[in-house]
């Protein structure tokens, strides 16, 4: 791919940096994209609440109505707004008629749904009409209650990294064993599995919240009004990344250093959610801030960056 840049961007960084032979999409297994129910306001729903282990009260868009449907039939979704650099969490729950095993997603039968899920089941036929009629009448048969596209419904329950379709900054969240979903693109992003041996997942999430790669993708990426870039697959698998030689007692070293600060932001950030008064507060985020310069100058010693390229980086000095 070539890129087209005016003169002031086009910098010595910019050139050092696309010249790392080794991208994002080179290292990814998979980049997949939000599943797609091609009827939001009767599968997704913003506002619930966990009445019990077993059920969750929703309120339906659709309906203007809230209804108590099984939770094991329900999946968390993350919208691109409800990730930050190391920390990620729901707003949205989707009624998912679909059961996975590995990265295969199966359509339950009706039967099941109605035996296993009876809320869910009684939820979804009061819809039926409309489920029916969607595309042109595309979904009148017998699986009328499925998703409008069947592409990566079985991908998000495995270990991935998570990075939001529109941003302000680069954020990546290492979805180890949450089963997070995204619907759709625009709303949502794209989930990222890896070929570790170039590094592991904590790792490569240390790269992706740098202030290093989050100049770069505002470098090549589309720009909107309020500061937000749009994280397309076209940018972010041309992000380069530093890969290491595990040969390389060095590359080792650094590698490991890179994964301890990642685990330490990862438990900083979930003490700080849970924390209750100002000065844990505050204190958690000193200690964030202090991790987060830890990082980036980690980064910059990964990427051969001189003092003049890392001032670009933070902003200090004219590109």
């Amino acid at each position: 791919m070539e890129w087209n840049f005016s003169t002031g961007i086009k910098s010595l960084l910019f050139e050092k940096l696309i010249q790392v032979t080794t991208k994002l999409g080179d290292i990814s297994y998979r980049m997949f994209q939000g599943v797609i129910t091609s009827a939001d306001t009767v599968f997704l729903f913003k506002e619930f609440e966990q009445q019990s282990k077993k059920e969750i009260r929703v309120y339906s868009k659709e309906s203007n109505t809230w209804f108590e449907i099984e939770s094991d039939i329900l999946k968390p979704i993350v919208r691109s707004g409800d990730i930050r650099r190391y920390t990620s969490k729901p707003s949205v729950v989707a009624l998912f008629p679909y059961e996975v095993k590995g990265v295969t997603a199966t359509l339950h039968s009706e039967s099941e749904i109605a035996s296993r899920f009876p809320k869910a089941w009684k939820y979804l036929k009061s819809h039926e009409k409309l489920l029916r009629s969607r595309e042109r009448r595309a979904f009148d048969d017998n699986l009328w209650y499925r998703y409008g596209r069947t592409q990566n419904l079985g991908m998000w329950e495995q270990s991935k990294i998570m990075i939001p379709y529109m941003l302000t900054t680069l954020a990546a969240y290492p979805d180890r064993s949450d089963n997070f979903y995204f619907v759709n693109v625009t709303t949502g992003g794209y989930g990222i599995t890896l070929n570790e041996s170039y590094g592991s997942q904590l790792y490569v999430t240390g790269l992706l919240n740098s202030k290093t790669l989050d100049w770069f993708l505002k470098q090549v990426s589309s720009n909107f009004r309020g500061g937000y870039f749009a994280a397309n697959k076209q940018y972010i698998e041309q992000l380069p990344i530093r890969t290491i030689d595990f040969t390389n007692p060095e590359d080792v070293r650094q590698h490991d250093q890179m994964v301890a600060l990642v685990e330490r932001m990862l438990s900083l950030h979930k003490k700080q959610a849970e924390a209750t008064t100002a000065h844990e507060k505050t204190n958690l985020t000193r200690q964030i801030e202090a991790t987060d310069q830890q990082i980036d100058k980690l980064v910059y010693e990964l990427y051969g960056l001189t003092e003049e390229e890392i001032g670009i980086v933070k902003g200090e000095k004219q590109q």
